[in-house]
């Protein structure tokens, strides 16, 4: 399918930076791998975002399109009112960079939710321009959503020219509203994994007992609910279950974490590694068997999907897509982190079905490999060739 539109630009709140050599590099890995692969569908690509200051002690990954163009944007947002009045003074500075989007761009893509793009999607909802959008947190409303957040919901669903992309268990929620997913790897990369997985299922089918590895993947929030991963695991060591879990990423719990793994002696079993690069991500999954998420809101959990590509078995929350994305059991496990002991009774009763972790392994696999950063372009390349006219 041919791509009718030449010139694209991408609006988004994603923080970029350029680092002590010029490049341009974020933290954002992902986001990183998914805006190179849909720039590589266009002629010419600019992404308007923030950028602020780089430090050596950020772990980045670096752009290297040739056709993905940068306009740096200032870094505004934050909920205080000193933050709330430097959004104001923004603004101006966001609409001129609206006007030239207008003019230099045959297409807009605008990622929500953020504050950016609000003044954006009146700005080019006036303007009738040819946009098309992705909605990357939680479609459905929940307890504690900013009013930002549903008022942007609001918008996409009742004036939103273009298709939205949104993370939902319809396949459609209106005549312009799409189910959508949030692409890691490439379909290079799942072939990559083919040996070690089907090594890793000889080894579950050959051995009679292993030590299970889990890894949970995330910013050391509150909402990312690591605590609760920590204290059941702490049950865990307690009764003498042996195991290794790796906590990765970083955020402004990481000390209080490591913290609590030093004052209960956990040390030997449980390892809080920092933020991790893609590649030393993907070394970390492939020693994992199981990979835990308790989250207690989530978008589209792509840590999941990429427990799939490297043969891990999911061990997930039970919110929004997770009973979806564990096929009913057909290829992980779920629990309920409202509940007391409910992951360590699903971490013993999964131990218990060994039997069944090939089938699983192969079964997300199979889920994986219609998930790659390919089939995300060109659904992206369908629904505006369709939608964006």
């Amino acid at each position: 399918m041919g791509n009718k539109f030449k010139r694209l630009a991408i609006i988004s709140d994603c923080v970029h930076y350029f680092d002590e050599v010029g490049n341009v590099v974020t933290e954002n890995h992902i986001f990183c791998r998914q805006m190179q692969a849909l720039a590589s569908a266009f002629e010419q690509t600019t992404l308007y975002c923030p950028f602020d200051q780089f430090s050596k002690e950020k772990v980045t990954s670096t752009y290297k399109s040739n056709n993905l163009q940068f306009m740096p944007l200032p870094n505004a947002g934050g909920d205080s009112l000193k933050h709330k009045i430097k959004i104001l003074r923004t603004i101006p500075i966001w609409l001129r960079a609206f006007k030239k989007v207008y003019k230099e761009s045959d297409i807009v893509y605008q990622r929500f939710p953020n504050n950016l793009n609000i003044p954006g999607f009146f700005y080019f909802w006036l303007k009738s321009a040819k946009v098309f959008a992705s909605y990357t947190g939680t479609w459905d409303n929940y307890e504690g959503e900013p009013m930002t957040y549903r008022f942007q919901k609001w918008a996409l669903k009742k004036l939103f020219r273009g298709p939205v992309m949104a993370y939902t268990h319809q396949s459609q929620i209106n005549d312009h509203i799409f189910k959508s997913f949030s692409p890691s790897y490439t379909e290079a990369e799942w072939d990559e994994e083919i040996q070690q997985v089907e090594m890793r299922i000889e080894r579950l089918r050959s051995c009679k007992s292993f030590t299970p590895v889990f890894i949970t993947v995330g910013a050391l929030v509150p909402g990312k609910n690591q605590q609760y991963i920590l204290d059941e695991f702490k049950k865990l060591y307690q009764e003498g279950f042996q195991f290794k879990l790796y906590v990765v990423g970083d955020g402004p719990l990481k000390k209080s974490y490591e913290k609590f793994v030093e004052e209960n002696r956990m040390q030997p079993v449980v390892c809080v590694t920092g933020k991790k690069n893609t590649s030393e991500l993907r070394a970390l999954y492939r020693k994992a068997d199981f990979v835990i998420q308790a989250t207690r809101v989530e978008g589209f959990g792509k840590v999941p999907i990429e427990g799939f590509f490297h043969g891990v078995i999911p061990i997930l929350n039970n919110l929004n897509l997770a009973s979806e994305m564990t096929g009913n059991a057909e290829r992980g496990f779920l629990f309920s982190a409202n509940k007391r002991d409910s992951l360590t009774e699903v971490i013993k009763e999964a131990l218990n079905k060994k039997e069944v972790f090939p089938m699983l392994i192969k079964n997300g696999r199979e889920y994986a490999q219609k998930q790659t950063l390919e089939k995300w372009t060109s659904n992206i390349l369908q629904l505006i060739d369709i939608h964006g006219s």
